[in-house]
């Protein structure tokens, strides 16, 4: 009976923390579930359009494994607020081409910066073209932060600033509860979507899907994102730029 007790109060707290601090509670369980999934058994095959993410932390990278285990795509990241620029990047983006591999770049949103100014950071240093994914507008949640208008506003200002100069519509990373609270609403579906999401598929009409940080591949020394493309081949090479 003391056990049950004890369980019975463990569930309760549990249950409390979880329903006081939603946010909190869900970062610590997916990192839980990704320590405890079996996602770096994943093996990538001709079953799925599959591709990764990179930035200046993979360091330096065995290339040549890539014709061995070659990926469909690789999104990039370039910038980050309103003037980092990833270290890594015009080397990574060249290096990827040579490989005949699809790019795209990202841009890391900052909420202490204007949208505007950040997606002129990015357009130029990005350099996309023809042939590469359209540019993609990285947004995820941080501790304390802003209104949910002043996110609303400074999103958009980026993602205006880019189809103004670019004339592309941004790929928009986030997770499924990002984009349900400050951009469902102002997208309208008019958007490509590349969701995150380590335990489920997403819910949401989604063109990528992030499905994991801990991808095996011996072209890395430590792990790397793994992501699928929803749509066939041709779908993909349509979704190029112009």
């Amino acid at each position: 009976m003391k056990k049950a007790g004890l369980l019975l109060a463990m569930v309760l707290a549990i249950s409390a923390f979880a329903f006081i601090k939603p946010r909190i509670f869900k970062k610590a369980f997916l990192k839980f579930h990704t320590l405890t999934c079996n996602y770096p058994k994943i093996k990538a095959d001709n079953s799925s359009l599959w591709g990764i993410d990179i930035s200046h932390h993979q360091g330096d990278i065995e290339w040549e494994e890539f014709k061995k285990s070659k990926p469909y795509f690789i999104f990039i990241k370039a910038t980050e607020g309103a003037s980092h620029r990833d270290s890594r990047y015009k080397e990574y983006k060249k290096k990827a081409q040579d490989q005949s591999i699809i790019v795209g770049a990202y841009h890391f949103f900052n909420y202490c910066t204007n949208g505007k100014v950040q997606a002129d950071n990015f357009i130029d240093y990005a350099d996309l073209t023809k042939g590469n994914l359209p540019p993609v507008l990285d947004a995820e949640f941080e501790n304390n932060m802003p209104t949910k208008e002043k996110v609303q506003r400074e999103l958009m200002a980026f993602i205006k600033q880019i189809e103004k100069t670019t004339g592309e519509k941004p790929i928009i990373y986030c997770e499924t509860d990002y984009y349900t609270k400050y951009l469902e609403h102002e997208l309208n579906g008019n958007y490509p979507l590349w969701i995150s999401d380590f335990w489920r598929e997403p819910t949401c009409n989604y063109k990528f899907w992030q499905k994991t940080d801990k991808y095996i591949h011996p072209a890395f020394k430590g792990t790397v994102d793994y992501n699928t493309f929803n749509g066939t081949l041709e779908e993909l090479n349509n979704l190029k730029m112009k």
